[in-house]
């Protein structure tokens, strides 16, 4: 049997951060590996023993990050280790001013590992640490003798953390617009099958019954189409979206399954509730008159009704048993509601 991968329905930033993690344990690694050998010969053994120890750290993590469900932690795991071994070299009389460079880099390695928010704050202590070790270990008088090489410094750490927050902002905000898209019905804007998915897995998951389930289908819709054309049909799945929203609750999910077919999750609703809703939704596009161009459409609409109380129950058998009601509606005369 095999194994999802642990990058399966999460974001789709998780595998590109899974992927860097990996790439900065391995450089951690090397480097370390090699700042090992030059504290060793410098005589610096604690600097040189908390090197050995990270690198034998990431070396550890890299099969773990590889699988692991939980990336987040171990991303935050690996900035404060790396950020720990970092400050104590600021930290540490016999480094060199030079140990001071990994500062800049440091905001971009946060942001892109743990996102906008946590890796801008994450940053921002690290800098403000560094910079009160900075000030500790060299005084003012290195800034006032040297303006402009702390002018060149302070620029360009300004500089990566406002790139890298301005960058991970719009990579997140185009994430949630392709994440949308990827969601939703481009025609009326209802969830699409994937976020129904979603929908009834969270709803399952938080034990959510009983579950209900409509399938509604407009009848003879074919004949709009073919009277009045695939614009003026449009106007009629428009028309049906906006009513869906008017008539369910804000913690159902209305969604278009293709064509003229919708369906509406139900969470804590039992069949009972569930026939009540579907009648009244029933009545109401009855009732509708679209008007589109010099057309003026009336409509009726089939619908099934599936309900369950079984924890853990998968969408897919919950649909079979709406969809079978609902011919049911149609093969009885349509413009009415089975359950």
């Amino acid at each position: 049997m095999n194994r999802a991968s642990p990058d399966q329905g999460m974001p789709l930033s998780h595998q590109h951060r899974r992927q860097l993690l990996r790439l900065l344990l391995a450089f951690t690694a090397f480097f370390g590996a090699i700042f090992v050998v030059v504290n060793f010969f410098a005589e610096r053994y604690w600097l040189m023993t908390i090197e050995a120890a990270l690198v034998l750290l990431v070396l550890l993590m890299l099969p773990i990050v590889q699988g692991t469900y939980h990336l987040r932690r171990w991303c935050l795991f690996y900035l404060v280790s790396l950020y720990a071994a970092t400050i104590y070299a600021l930290a540490s009389p016999t480094t060199s001013i030079t140990v001071f460079s990994w500062v800049m880099v440091m905001p971009i390695t946060a942001h892109l590992l743990l996102g906008r928010r946590w890796g801008g704050l994450f940053s921002a202590f690290y800098l403000a640490v560094a910079g009160g070790l900075f000030l500790w270990r060299f005084g003012t008088a290195l800034v006032v003798s040297s303006p402009g090489a702390t002018a060149n410094v302070l620029a360009v750490t300004a500089w990566g953390y406002m790139f890298s927050h301005f960058y991970e902002a719009r990579r997140e905000s185009a994430e949630r617009e392709l994440s949308q898209q990827a969601l939703t019905d481009p025609l009326t804007g209802l969830p699409n099958r994937a976020q129904l998915e979603q929908a009834f897995q969270r709803a399952a998951g938080e034990g959510a019954l009983p579950l209900s389930l409509l399938m509604l289908d407009l009848d003879y819709f074919k004949r709009i189409n073919d009277a009045h054309g695939h614009a003026t049909g449009d106007a009629v799945l428009r028309r049906i979206a906006e009513t869906l929203r008017e008539q369910t609750r804000q913690q159902d999910v209305a969604c278009r399954l293709g064509g003229e077919e919708f369906c509406v999750l139900l969470p804590r609703t039992d069949v009972s509730q569930a026939r009540h809703l579907a009648e009244r939704l029933r009545a109401v596009i009855e009732a509708l008159r679209c008007h589109h161009n010099d057309a003026v459409l009336a409509l009726t609409a089939s619908i099934g009704v599936a309900c369950t109380t079984t924890p853990g129950e998968q969408l897919d058998p919950m649909l079979h048993i709406a969809d079978k009601k609902l011919y049911e509606a149609k093969f009885g005369g349509r413009n009415r509601v089975v359950y």
